[in-house]
């Protein structure tokens, strides 16, 4: 193989030249077209003030749902017949215990008056022919 020397031969030219102190200049003029901005100056307390809000907001809602539930969902009354049938039927409750239960009060609101003529009394059992009805009962 034949020795190779590459300060002996012709080199070859790239084609490409460039100024005389082209690279020193180069950073300043480069320097001179970007816009003069300043950087914007993040403050620490507005990031605060974020977490702030963001803690408020969580406990406002946090607070809301159990009073919204509460409100929104409507309780149903249970009429006086529906639990006087209950008791009697699924209850292991006596009228006894029942009664001692109550309160004077209470008492009293059951008693019921009746002031029913004798002369409604005959009326009653006189337009109405099955009699059998009023003595079995």
């Amino acid at each position: 193989m034949k020795d190779f020397k590459l300060d002996n031969e012709l080199k070859i030219t790239s084609g490409f030249t460039m100024p005389d102190g082209y690279f020193d200049t180069l950073s300043e003029k480069i320097l001179a077209q970007l816009p003069k901005q300043e950087p914007k100056a993040i403050s620490i307390s507005s990031s605060r003030k974020t977490w702030y809000f963001a803690a408020a907001a969580f406990f406002i809602l946090m607070l809301s749902v159990p009073i919204y539930t509460k409100y929104s969902t409507k309780q149903e009354e249970i009429d006086s017949a529906t639990l006087e049938n209950y008791i009697a039927y699924q209850s292991n409750i006596s009228e006894e215990e029942i009664v001692n239960l109550l309160q004077q009060e209470d008492l009293d609101k059951m008693k019921l008056e009746f002031n029913v003529d004798d002369a409604a009394i005959e009326d009653a059992l006189y337009s109405n022919s099955n009699l059998e009805q009023y003595i079995i009962d």
